[in-house]
């Protein structure tokens, strides 16, 4: 049976998942138990590098073979993952950003987010965006420690919902966070640069 979170603690693994290819492999897996040809065809790769890659995934104790099936004169191996989301942990973020390809992707998904700003009509200059990026990072950091520690703390699947189980989940996040003053200074720095280019002040009277 798969579980909600995997936290992954080991660097060599974390690695695993700078590579787009092996992200999207987990993401199917995730949902669908496949073989490799099967995985080939829905993400349009050539069926030897699906098999790699589905290797090392195997190596890693990611995904896992669910079951055999005989086609013609070979045994087709299906896979699952073995979780249905998987967290790399905030202990190992200093490790990870010696390695290239990791500190590369890590980079693309700060540079997604500094984009993001744009759906609320925030319009930074450039000589602000590298400040901005550090502050999200930072933030980002943060809130990894604070969904990680709540995991540990979560001991049962209660069924109440998707939406009351986020936002429990966020006000658990703060109630963890507040006690931070780095945290909220860092938030403050962020909401008077974000004051200072939005249209509207980002404060709640």
């Amino acid at each position: 049976m798969r579980s909600d979170v995997h936290i992954i603690t080991d660097p060599k693994v974390a690695k695993l998942f700078a590579d787009e290819t092996r992200r999207r492999i987990l993401k199917v897996l995730s949902h669908h138990e496949l073989s490799a040809t099967d995985l080939a065809k829905r993400l349009e790769k050539n069926h030897s590098s699906i098999v790699h890659h589905l290797n090392m995934l195997l190596d890693a104790g990611l995904i896992e073979i669910t079951r055999n099936e005989q086609v013609r004169n070979m045994i087709q191996p299906y896979y699952s993952s073995i979780s249905h989301e998987f967290h790399v942990s905030y202990r190992i973020n200093e490790v990870l950003e010696e390695d290239p390809d990791y500190s590369a992707w890590t980079e693309g998904y700060l540079q997604r987010l500094l984009l993001g700003l744009e759906q609320y009509n925030i319009d930074l200059p450039e000589d602000e965006r590298d400040k901005v990026k550090e502050l999200l990072r930072q933030c980002h950091l943060y809130l990894k420690r604070a969904y990680e520690e709540r995991l540990i703390k979560w001991t049962e699947n209660r069924d109440v919902g998707r939406y009351p189980s986020r936002v429990i989940a966020r006000i658990m996040s703060d109630v963890q966070l507040s006690a931070s003053e780095e945290y909220w200074e860092i938030l403050r720095e962020l909401r008077e640069i974000l004051n200072k280019y939005s249209g509207a002040p980002w404060d709640v009277e």
